[in-house]
């Protein structure tokens, strides 16, 4: 994403003459679906205070959920469609972005755990991908017929990131409708070098989810879509969890925003989709389904049996902020024992966080719709609006 920003201001003007895939937001999102108390949260007016203090430096809307001993505490500032004036409301739906990754972790645990329909079980997480994949492609990729399926849960391949390439991006601002297929992506890293020898270090790469639900395909010779709603979404019941562009939208999903052109003025950047619904990107769903499916899976921990989520917990090598499990993430590591585990969601117009902190039984889900992979003013903003959540729901 360093590089986009260049590309992205000289080509900007293909988008605004090409059909949507994402319309404009027309309804509001859906209301609390429990008895809310949040106004009777110990902490109540110290949140509403924090994210109306963000809206008023420059997100334009923001959907927070805390859960921690005092009970669920839910709120939201801002605008969904700034053109239309649809409020950013709790239930609104946004883009989870990576935090895609943890739904497909998730979901291979729960194909091994189903061995026996599945074909694929825990040992196959050493097996390598070649036995998987086709030649045509693993011999294109660095390091391609060596990394396992669990490196590439673990972002320790040192394949190339599909994000970091100019030339993917000339191709999404030239075909804004296009559906990716998962080997369409793939051929913008086909000879690129490797980053390191597989196994050496972490450094993350979109390009290993993609692997990972190829493999899962190859695997059942069913599309990982499919699979994602049976095991997943409709066993929890994740009524406003959509996969993009599998599914269709709902007509309250908020838009993404950017400063495009680092001068304080925003754009609606919804439809510069990346590559959306090939396993790195594309869930879109609202604080409620997210807190079902981080409820299931780390707090009652009844989503994967025991010893799948301690296995998805062994973590393996570390990159500057994060140690990687088998599809999470360990952040927050600076808080010693208070560290969070779950996943970080970044995309052009988009930005989620979803970290459950055992050892305080704290669980923070934020949205904002706006961009913080790319370098502008307000990254600095949001970045100080997480070190605020993270603070004030561990106190």
């Amino acid at each position: 994403m360093k590089k986009l920003l260049i590309i992205i201001i000289s080509l900007f003007f293909l988008i605004s003459c090409r059909k949507a895939q994402i319309g404009l937001t027309t309804t509001i999102g859906e209301p609390v679906p429990w008895n809310d108390s949040s106004n009777f949260h110990p902490k109540n007016a110290a949140f509403t205070e924090l994210l109306d203090k963000y809206k008023r430096k420059g997100l334009p809307g923001i959907s927070l959920l805390i859960n921690d001993n005092s009970g669920t505490w839910v709120g939201s500032a801002g605008k969904a469609d700034i053109s239309n004036n649809i409020d950013f409301v709790p239930g609104t739906v946004s883009k989870v972005a990576s935090i895609t990754k943890l739904f497909m972790g998730t979901l291979l645990f729960r194909m091994m755990e189903d061995s026996a329909n599945t074909g694929i079980g825990f040992r196959e997480l050493d097996k390598k991908i070649r036995e998987w994949l086709p030649s045509r492609i693993t011999n294109k990729l660095a390091n391609g017929n060596m990394v396992s399926l669990g490196q590439c849960l673990k972002h320790e391949t040192g394949i190339p990131d599909i994000i970091e390439q100019d030339p993917f991006y000339l191709a999404v601002l030239n075909h804004p409708n296009k559906k990716w297929t998962a080997e369409e992506l793939l051929e913008y890293v086909y000879d690129k070098p490797a980053g390191f020898v597989a196994g050496d270090t972490a450094v993350y790469s979109n390009t290993n989810t993609i692997l990972v639900t190829m493999v899962m395909e190859s695997q059942t010779g069913r599309k990982h879509a499919d699979l994602l709603k049976q095991y997943i979404i409709n066993p929890l019941g994740l009524s406003n969890t959509f996969y993009q562009p599998h599914d269709k939208l709902p007509a309250f999903v908020a838009q993404g925003y950017y400063d495009l052109y680092n001068n304080g003025s925003i754009v609606n950047v919804s439809n510069l989709v990346t590559g959306s619904g090939n396993g790195y990107g594309g869930i879109y769903s609202n604080l409620f389904d997210l807190l079902k499916f981080a409820d299931a899976l780390f707090i009652k921990k009844t989503l994967l049996q025991p010893f799948s989520l301690a296995r998805m917990q062994t973590y393996g090598k570390q990159d500057d902020t994060n140690l990687y499990g088998y599809g999470l993430q360990k952040s927050y590591l600076d808080n010693g024992i208070d560290y969070g585990i779950g996943h970080k969601g970044r995309d052009l117009g988009y930005t989620a966080n979803l970290f459950y902190f055992p050892n305080k039984k704290v669980l923070h889900i934020f949205f904002v719709n706006y961009g913080t992979d790319a370098d502008s003013g307000l990254k600095d903003v949001f970045r100080e609006f997480t070190r605020e959540v993270v603070n004030l729901s561990l106190q």
